[in-house]
């Protein structure tokens, strides 16, 4: 990973260091993992479970989609997933779908940041 896309990852609010010690110091295969989020589906089952109204299913992705950020330091998709994971715990649908807005920017920044390259 360049230097660019780094710094770039850091602004977005991903927080290299940390995840790169949940990876043991392997930056080979961190970054391997970092390269995939844009390819999992757990964002978009998450959007569709919000737009069909079913909370269990939102739910799960959505506390699917929170231990993935968290793993892969992704803090500022993470903050909004676990404040959606709460929400959706209590059944609070209404409140959960209005945070899909911030979810949706903060997940395409870094989408578009790893697909750059």
């Amino acid at each position: 990973m360049n230097l660019n896309t780094m710094e770039a990852l850091k602004a977005a609010d991903v927080d290299w260091e940390g995840a790169l010690k949940r990876f043991s110091g392997n930056t080979e295969l961190f970054e391997r993992f970092l390269r995939r989020f844009p390819e999992d589906k757990t964002y978009e089952q998450l959007t569709q479970a919000l737009e069909a109204g079913n909370t269990e299913d939102a739910f799960a992705a959505a506390h699917t989609l929170k231990g993935v950020t968290a793993n892969l330091g992704i803090d500022s998709v993470l903050k909004v997933t676990a404040e959606m994971v709460e929400l959706l715990r209590s059944k609070k649908l209404e409140e959960a779908r209005g945070l899909s807005p911030e979810l949706e920017r903060r997940y395409e920044r870094i989408c578009g940041i790893l697909t750059q390259e």
